[in-house]
């Protein structure tokens, strides 16, 4: 389905940009201490450091940025740089190449044929996905982004075929839609006209503050004009927001496969996302997938059905990262109780740590798959329909 998705997008793109007049692209970015981050985060920053810099640690914020040796995960030393295929002859190899005009990294496939070995080598330009998981890798050309055939997998420590891709085939050609790039980053503008539309190089990377607050220009201006102001001015506040509205900012990215009705990067925080998306139907969605569907299993969960004011940051505070589960588990104290757990008495003092695993299971997706010569990795995700699974609490 997934694939099927993709396709239809390319599909469409490739009828909008037949031909198109090459830019090279460069991504509005400041360095700070190592980290990344937008010029509109530096303002940010200037007043809210502290937020700014536990956000910078978060996997929201790592969604993509540019290649670099610390952004990429996957290793280019010898030996560990080869991705073999189950196609004799055919193979990927990752490269650094450090000299007076360039430090970059490269993939280049090769294939055995009958006239000799073929090949083919494409620059990774961006990093998309913070590598907790895994990583994919794009390259630029012809002012659009396309999709390298070689991915990082956390779960095998190194490189593997990129989600979808068939193991011993050789793919460049799978081109990048707005509608992907919308929740790996803060803005993608489109320019030109056809057939040279391309991508503009005014892009910012990674998931940032005005995602989900809105623009915040005005917000700086006058607060730089008023220092003695301690009210939030011309800035959104999702807390505000009305629950419908709340999850309306986490499910842009986290419901599924939906129909565009406005164009990609649109959306602001506080609209309905019903005005920007069609809805989720049971006959698209029949059982809500846990890769990028978070927000319809939770809506099908009985705390969320029990709860009027459950959203997603009744759980989570975005701006930090969360990995701690015993941690996450006690914001389900302010309704449950220990002693309700059936549990209690085998787990002890460990039930705290298994209260996720046990009613939030992480379980494989159906949509994602990614394979190696010998191999095929289904990727995991944590179910957000909170409920009992029995097969976990045994």
């Amino acid at each position: 389905m997934l694939i099927a998705f993709l396709k239809r997008f390319c599909a469409i793109l490739l009828l909008l940009f037949p031909s198109v007049s090459w830019v090279t692209a460069q991504s509005q970015v400041s360095q700070a201490g190592g980290n990344t981050y937008s010029h509109g985060m530096s303002s940010c920053r200037k007043c809210h450091e502290r937020i700014v810099d536990s956000f910078m640690e978060t996997a929201h914020f790592r969604t993509s940025g540019l290649a670099d040796a610390h952004a990429i995960k996957g290793s280019f030393s010898e030996g560990q740089n080869v991705l073999h295929t189950r196609s004799e002859g055919t193979y990927f190899k990752m490269e650094r190449r450090v000299n007076e005009e360039e430090d970059a990294f490269y993939q280049t496939a090769y294939q055995t044929t009958t006239s000799g070995v073929k090949s083919r080598t494409e620059q990774i330009d961006l990093v998309i996905g913070s590598g907790r998981k895994g990583q994919s890798y794009l390259y630029w050309k012809n002012g659009l982004l396309f999709q390298l055939p070689v991915s990082f997998l956390a779960e095998r420590g190194g490189w593997a075929n990129s989600p979808g891709y068939v193991d011993g085939e050789v793919n460049f050609g799978r081109l990048i839609p707005p509608r992907c790039l919308e929740c790996h980053a803060t803005s993608f503008k489109i320019e030109g006209a056809p057939p040279a539309i391309r991508y503009s190089s005014d892009y910012e990377l990674g998931i940032s503050c005005q995602n989900c607050h809105g623009d915040g220009s005005r917000h700086v201006e006058y607060h730089a004009g008023h220092p003695g102001e301690t009210t939030g001015k011309y800035i959104l506040n999702p807390a505000g927001f009305s629950r419908e509205r709340k999850l309306d900012n986490c499910a842009l990215c986290h419901s599924g496969m939906r129909e565009l009705k406005r164009p990609s990067f649109s959306y602001k925080p506080g609209e309905k996302l019903e005005d920007f998306l069609m809805p989720a139907t049971i006959e698209t969605t029949p059982t809500p997938e846990v890769h990028g569907n978070q927000v319809g299993l939770l809506e099908l969960s009985k705390c969320f059905r029990s709860s009027p004011a459950m959203s997603c940051s009744t759980c989570h505070n975005v701006h930090q990262q969360e990995r701690d589960l015993t941690q996450l588990a006690r914001r389900c104290l302010q309704c449950h109780q220990v002693n309700q757990c059936k549990q209690a008495g085998k787990t002890g003092v460990h039930l705290m740590e298994q209260c996720l695993d046990c009613h939030m299971p992480n379980q494989e997706s159906k949509l994602v798959r990614i394979e190696t010569a010998t191999t095929k990795y289904p990727v995991p995700y944590r179910n957000h329909n909170i409920g009992v699974y029995i097969r976990s609490s045994n």
